[in-house]
């Protein structure tokens, strides 16, 4: 193979002319790799008709892109026919949450906001459970919160915890204190769903037998694709 070329009878790495043919051809009819004229033809095909796995012209068919005034591919812009569905990445975003810390850092301050996960039995916050000690309990106002978090399928939660003494009741002497023990006390939360990113498919046709209809397509852009231009570009190439 030639470097450069101006004879389509014996390919180039660089081709130019009326009919190009080589690694990158330019020509009013060109076929290579990359091909850019009237007519081209290729893997990267660009011109008034082109044909490639990425075409771009007034007219194109491209395996996976395509873009023009009329276009058919996978994927594409313009009046494009596009087989492939668009995939579309869902992920999640927190919430804008206050400072969070510790059930330590609570403790030492008295009050403070934790993260949370939503359990069927109630709220796991750091290891500790509504059992644990020092114990955790709902107020008021959190207890209808987490109901809520429940029904909705939510996981995780932010959770404003205070601490609270309170005496036990033991039968002590007179002269002697009450002993006090500390609870954390959930006086609100706010609860969100929390999950991986997910893949959606957007468009029409896609259901199991509108993806059926899109795989038939594609396989028949693959295959005059295939003719058109793959066996006549390994051909000249000599590649096969």
């Amino acid at each position: 193979m030639r470097l450069f070329s101006t004879d389509p009878s014996e390919p180039g790495v660089f081709a130019v002319g009326q009919v190009a043919v080589g690694i990158f051809a330019f020509g009013q009819l060109s076929l290579g790799v990359v091909a850019i004229g009237q007519v081209a033809r290729g893997v990267i095909a660009i011109g008034q008709l082109a044909v490639g796995i990425v075409a771009i012209g007034q007219a194109a068919l491209g395996v996976l892109y395509a873009g023009g005034m009329i276009s058919v591919g996978g994927r594409g812009f313009g009046i494009c026919l596009r087989l492939l569905p668009k995939v579309v990445v869902e992920r999640f975003q927190r919430p804008q949450l206050p400072p969070i810390g510790s059930v330590a850092d609570v403790l030492a301050k008295g009050r403070g906001w934790v993260l949370a996960h939503v359990t069927s039995d109630g709220l796991a916050v750091d290891g500790l459970s509504e059992r644990a000690a020092p114990p955790l309990e709902l107020g008021e106002e959190a207890r209808p919160q987490l109901d809520r978090a429940r029904a909705e399928g939510h996981t995780h939660a932010c959770l404003t915890l205070r601490v609270e003494e309170r005496a036990v009741d033991e039968e002590v002497g007179y002269r002697e204190a009450v002993p006090r023990a500390r609870a954390l006390r959930v006086a609100r939360l706010s609860s969100w769903l929390e999950r991986p990113p997910q893949l959606r498919l957007e468009g029409p046709l896609t259901s199991a037998v509108g993806l059926l209809v899109r795989a038939v397509a594609m396989c028949g852009v693959i295959a005059a694709w295939y003719y058109a231009v793959g066996f006549d570009l390994l051909d000249r190439l000599g590649l096969t």
